[in-house]
């Protein structure tokens, strides 16, 4: 990691000494000669150490520490207070405003290796605040995640869907009172009451055809929706050594494309492709995106899976040649709110799923589409060495 320090004192001598000395370490270096540049520079970019003098001409190292918690910088900086002279008071009031440490300037001679420890400490601390900063962010989406999952749930259940079921039930029961009615009524039956009875049966065994289609997506959502907790849920246990190009191709074969509109091409590495995984799993991911594949292209085209080992990982694209996804959405298509397939029963959670899964077997997906072009998703995961044991 590029380890960068600020030195914020008004003496260059002084300054340039003391960068000097760091450079040795080969930290990157800046200096600032008064409080109003030392500011700037943190505006403009990230610092894990400064070095503030307490004593300058017009903005006292006191009050570049007040601009710093005005601005809402006092939490990311790691500031060491380095001055002639320590008091209690300006020790003190140092550490109030937001101060992580201090040392007296003759320690940075007498004692370089102290100086060094000290700065040391800062640069863990930086580390340490990323880390968290990354688990309060990862905390957040997480949160942010579930909302969106329960909201469009929610909307899907209880608004279009549900009215959606419960306008059929009500003219499928309309129609067969309509039924009732006929027959009761017609003595004899004609010839026009029986047209008129089929006529209503035939309405009736659409929409109960319409039922058993929104039934079925019901029971679709559950199921993604079992499939997400277990993907959220998951500690990485009961992985083991699997062939990635061995899995893709039990993956396609299990898929069985019954159009003859699409065509699929098989490019599968011939050497071993092994990867720590859990084959039901990844075998979802698979089938997940080959449906979306061929959902993508309505008037036919290719499907192509294709693995190969790069850079140390196991790789498989899952390409087709549909309609593509417009630049302004890519971001979009991971949200549990968000589906392109509005109107056709898509759920929203099928790609979210797809990237839980992935992250756990600690693997990433990247996305290439252009609209009118097609769509490959690439799933990168570590590639495991020919040695490589699992305990």
């Amino acid at each position: 990691m590029d380890r960068s320090i600020l030195i914020i004192d008004d003496s260059r001598h002084f300054a340039e000494s003391v960068s000097e000395l760091l450079s040795e370490e080969q930290w990157a270096i800046d200096i600032a000669l008064n409080g109003e540049e030392g500011l700037r520079k943190l505006s403009e970019r990230r610092f894990d150490v400064v070095l503030l003098d307490l004593k300058m001409p017009g903005m006292s190292g006191l009050e570049f520490l007040q601009h710093l918690e005005s601005r809402g910088m006092q939490d990311r900086n790691y500031v060491i207070v380095l001055t002639g002279e320590i008091t209690i008071e300006n020790a003190v009031d140092s550490l109030r405003l937001g101060a992580r440490d201090f040392i007296q300037k003759p320690a940075v001679v007498e004692q370089p290796e102290l100086f060094f420890r000290r700065i040391e400490k800062g640069f863990q601390w930086q580390e340490q605040r990323a880390v968290h900063e990354e688990l309060l962010a990862e905390r957040k989406r997480s949160v942010e995640e579930s909302r969106l999952i329960v909201k469009s749930v929610g909307h899907d259940i209880s608004g279009s869907y549900f009215s959606s079921l419960m306008l059929r039930l009500r003219m499928l029961e309309k129609n067969f009172q309509k039924i009732s009615a006929i027959l009761a009524e017609a003595d004899p039956i004609t010839p026009e009451h029986r047209a008129e009875a089929l006529r209503l049966s035939e309405g009736g065994r659409e929409r109960l055809a319409d039922l058993i289609t929104l039934m079925d997506f019901i029971k679709d959502l559950g199921n993604k929706l079992k499939h997400l907790g277990e993907a959220i849920s998951s500690d990485g246990k009961n992985m083991v050594p699997i062939d990635l190009s061995e899995l893709a191709q039990k993956s396609l074969e299990l898929f069985a494309i019954n159009k003859p509109n699409i065509v699929v091409r098989r490019e599968f590495y011939a050497g071993e492709l092994k990867i720590l995984g859990n084959a039901e799993d990844l075998n979802r991911v698979f089938m997940n995106m080959m449906e979306n594949a061929v959902r993508a292209m309505p008037e036919g085209g290719t499907l192509s899976l294709h693995t190969y080992p790069k850079n140390g990982f196991a790789c498989v694209d899952i390409a087709d040649t549909g309609i593509g996804i417009a630049p302004e959405v890519q971001d979009k298509i991971w949200r549990p709110d968000y589906t392109n397939w509005r109107g056709e029963s898509g759920t929203g959670l099928g790609l979210l799923i797809c990237k839980k899964v992935v992250e756990n077997h600690q693997g990433r997906i990247l996305l290439q589409s252009a609209p009118g072009q097609g769509t490959t998703f690439t799933l990168l995961f570590k590639k495991l060495s020919p040695r490589s044991k699992t305990l």
